[in-house]
């Protein structure tokens, strides 16, 4: 569908390299191979993009690395827009039916911000009743293996929710931080 919103592929190709993957950095000819589109595109768009500040880039040797900048004024806005587009979020909304009753299913900040600081930190967190769990599994296990990243998640009843949002600081400091909503919405989290 973005390909309808965004005129250049080339250019969704290079957002969706930057916006799925917040921490890495890449130098021109990584992202021609990433992307598989011609250099001088490649690197018309590099240009553009880090002159709305969208990118960030840092010559090392011989090399210019570019790097998503986080303070992009519409970053959050990107970040939401792509993870439901792609990867994992594309597949959970795309597969809800199959998955169960979902209230909500949303992206912690810990994935959003790409940075976990302990394995225990999660990254998606769904909420519902009569979940096909040995589906979920199967959705994540198929993205872990083709994206080669791991994904922390965990299914709770709203029951389980409610109860561990009363007692847990853990919970309630997920909840109250950045999200990115899959499916349902932010006032269902905070009832």
């Amino acid at each position: 569908m973005l390909d309808k919103f965004f005129i250049s592929k080339v250019r969704v190709k290079i957002l969706k390299l930057f916006l799925l993957n917040v921490n890495d950095n890449y130098h021109v000819r990584e992202i021609v191979r990433q992307v598989d589109e011609e250099i001088n595109a490649v690197r018309r768009i590099l240009a553009e993009l880090e002159g709305v500040n969208f990118l960030n880039s840092e010559r090392n040797g011989n090399r210019l690395y570019y790097r998503l900048n986080k303070d992009f004024e519409f970053f959050n806005e990107f970040i939401s827009l792509f993870n439901k587009e792609f990867g994992i979020g594309e597949r959970i909304i795309k597969h809800k039916a199959k998955l169960g009753n979902i209230k909500t299913a949303f992206f912690t900040n810990t994935y959003i911000q790409g940075k976990r600081k302990n394995e225990n930190d999660l990254d998606l967190i769904i909420i519902g009743s009569n979940i096909n769990y040995i589906y979920l599994e199967k959705l994540i296990q198929e993205y872990e293996q083709n994206s080669e990243k791991n994904i922390n998640y965990t299914y709770l009843s709203q029951q389980e929710f409610d109860t561990y949002k009363k007692n847990s600081n853990f919970l309630n400091n997920i909840v109250n931080k950045e999200k990115i909503i899959l499916i349902g919405e932010e006032s269902f989290i905070h009832n």
